[in-house]
């Protein structure tokens, strides 16, 4: 199964995984893709059963900046002079891709910056294309379609520009990556938050949708979406008490508490390790802003 029907005119092409993502498609008055970073071939194949091609997409929505959203935004824009709509945060990053690299924490001289370049073009090529958005959209903005209408969710936590994706009609919410994966949230990033990502998860929980869409299951569409959202956000707190747990067994520092993984099985990869050590970073701060832990006047970590 290379996607589904989600209602009349509404499709998603599932691409599955990181550094893949679930791409949706509304074919209406206008052919609109949102995040394509699923296989692009199997994106062509949808259209060509709706009889159209990749030349006849119109726009291309982007939910925030992370490469596999964004992978074949400018391959796409080649082929259908498709314009490119994204958020007031996401377009200029979109536009300057050295702003874009810095905002996810690689700023020319990061140690694992050439490796991360290396990962985004060897899985997902394109993503650092140059380009520019031609429409900047902001919360609560509406893209009228016809019969199908879009509501833009600023939903920040993942990154700053991170939002999802409401179509009024079908009262269902594309999540992007509020997906409720086994994985648990990601914010790897150094302008990641813990505090705004819980803030979002709360505003999802207090809208009663038919259905939220995954921008990563491989089953995407969760209509229990909010028992499933509270399991998500518990993975906060299962790693903070990680994290003091390994304070408590004689860590002191970031470096020492990645030692032995918690948020990945593996840290052979360097962009992982960097990945997790971001993510542990906010867990500790955090931990120090409510008291749970402590620094000494040489910055080693401890409890109280």
């Amino acid at each position: 199964m290379t996607h589904i029907k989600i209602d009349e005119g509404l499709f998603l092409v599932i691409g599955g995984s990181f550094p893949r993502c679930n791409t949706l498609v509304a074919i209406d008055e206008e052919v609109v893709v949102i995040d394509p970073g699923c296989n692009v071939e199997d994106l062509r194949a949808l259209l060509q059963q709706n009889d159209l091609t990749l030349r006849n997409i119109d726009t291309v929505i982007l939910s925030h900046i992370h490469p596999d959203h964004i992978t074949h935004t400018m391959r796409l824009n080649r082929l259908s002079n498709c314009r490119i709509a994204a958020n007031e945060v996401t377009a200029p990053l979109f536009d300057d891709k050295e702003k874009m690299k810095e905002f996810l924490g690689f700023r020319k001289g990061h140690p694992v910056r050439k490796l991360w370049e290396q990962l985004v073009n060897s899985k997902m090529y394109g993503a650092l294309d140059e380009g520019h958005v031609d429409e900047v959209l902001r919360d609560g903005d509406k893209f009228d379609l016809g019969n199908i209408t879009l509501q833009m969710l600023y939903t920040p936590g993942h990154l700053p520009d991170h939002m999802c994706i409401e179509i009024l009609e079908s009262n269902i919410v594309y999540g992007s990556d509020i997906d409720l994966t086994e994985f648990g949230p990601y914010y790897g990033h150094p302008n990641s938050s813990i505090s705004d990502f819980k803030e979002s998860i709360h505003k999802l929980q207090h809208n009663n949708y038919k259905a939220l869409i995954s921008g990563h299951l491989k089953e995407p569409i969760i209509e229990d979406y909010k028992t499933a959202l509270s399991a998500y956000q518990r993975q906060f707190d299962i790693r903070e008490d990680m994290v003091l747990a390994a304070i408590m067994g004689g860590a002191i520092s970031i470096p020492e508490i990645t030692m032995n993984p918690i948020i990945y099985p593996s840290l052979a990869n360097p962009v992982f390790l960097q990945f997790e050590s971001w993510m542990i970073e906010h867990h500790v701060e955090s931990l120090l802003t409510n008291g749970l832990l402590e620094k000494d006047n040489s910055g080693k970590i401890r409890c109280p």
